[in-house]
């Protein structure tokens, strides 16, 4: 039998929730991007292994839409998947303020550039979206370590540009408990736009592997 949607929506806020009190409490060890980006990776590979099997491991708006239009999602489905990730995301940065006065305003992903903050974003977004696809149309065993890696490399490779959220829900909850939305262009529409970019891309190497 197949997990309900409440079953997933669960697995969403879960994996979302890890993701964000791993992220954000790293940085309680202090400055540099190794221990944020370990933390990040690991966090994904732990919860995609743990909860692939019940909503798929998504724990990124993007990611939601890509498998959204890919026909895997349902509107409805789509929108519950946002909501449960928002609220992870909520929930976590709140617990994170809590556990570790001051986190949040170190955590809250930020770019000085933003356009190239925001091309940070979508190229980020687009190798993570990517890769998260195409394993899982492999149904590659190794599939948590990889979407986990390619996390904590992207983190290292392009948090100097834009905090290395490549994930709305990443920058949300900071943002709002914050009341600091003045990056909504950069942490939405980027990963957004990656994700798209991602799904076009593995469409067309689809067809190459059919012809």
């Amino acid at each position: 039998m197949a997990p309900s949607l409440w079953s997933r929506a669960l697995a969403e806020f879960l994996g979302t929730f890890a993701l964000l009190q791993a992220s954000l409490g790293s940085l309680a060890w202090g400055e540099g991007p190794l221990v944020p980006a370990l933390a990040s990776g690991l966090a994904i590979l732990v919860m995609v292994v743990a909860l692939g099997g019940v909503s798929g491991a998504h724990f990124n708006p993007a990611v939601s839409l890509a498998f959204f239009l890919e026909g895997a999602l349902k509107a409805r489905e789509l929108l519950t998947y946002w909501l449960a990730q928002l609220l992870g995301s909520l929930s976590a940065s709140g617990m994170a303020a809590f556990l570790y006065p001051g986190v949040l305003a170190k955590g809250l992903p930020t770019s000085s550039d933003w356009g190239r903050g925001l091309a940070a974003e979508v190229l980020g977004a687009f190798f993570l979206v990517l890769v998260i696809l195409m394993v899982v149309r492999a149904r590659h065993p190794l599939a948590g370590v990889a979407i986990g890696l390619t996390v904590t490399l992207l983190v290292l490779a392009l948090a100097p540009l834009s905090g290395g959220a490549f994930n709305p829900a990443r920058w949300a909850g900071p943002a709002l408990l914050l009341g600091d939305l003045g990056g909504a262009l950069v942490y939405l529409l980027g990963p957004l736009l990656g994700g798209l970019l991602a799904l076009a891309v593995s469409r067309a190497l689809a067809r190459g592997e059919a012809g």
